[in-house]
């Protein structure tokens, strides 16, 4: 199975040392999305409308970064896409992992 990982920096410091890949112990959330989950957004379109929606590559054997303005874009993007989907518990789930990186001001981090 492929790991898949979607990373919360804790704060500036943190996203900054990410970038250099020194970062020290506990300065990132880490949100393990397993095959199911990823099968089950894949395959109702997520991936690919957030794609196109933020205009970045999450995709298999990529690491995607969403940082500043496309932050407040993936909040807007989230919010229609959940009321489209509202049973759909995964979903659910990433978003409240997502908030974490609004309270914190810092990036969204994918490395499928």
């Amino acid at each position: 199975m492929k790991g898949r990982i979607i990373v919360i920096p804790v704060s500036k410091e943190a996203e900054k040392r990410l970038d250099y890949d020194i970062c020290m112990d506990n300065d990132l959330i880490e949100y393990h999305l397993k095959q199911s989950e990823f099968d089950e957004l894949f395959n109702m379109g997520f991936f690919q409308e957030l794609n196109n929606s933020l205009g970045v590559m999450i995709a298999d054997y990529e690491w995607e970064e969403i940082l500043e303005d496309k932050l407040d874009r993936l909040k807007k993007f989230m919010d229609i896409y959940i009321l489209k989907h509202q049973d759909n518990m995964v979903l659910r789930s990433i978003n409240d992992f997502f908030q974490l990186a609004y309270k914190k001001n810092t990036g969204v981090f994918f490395f499928f």
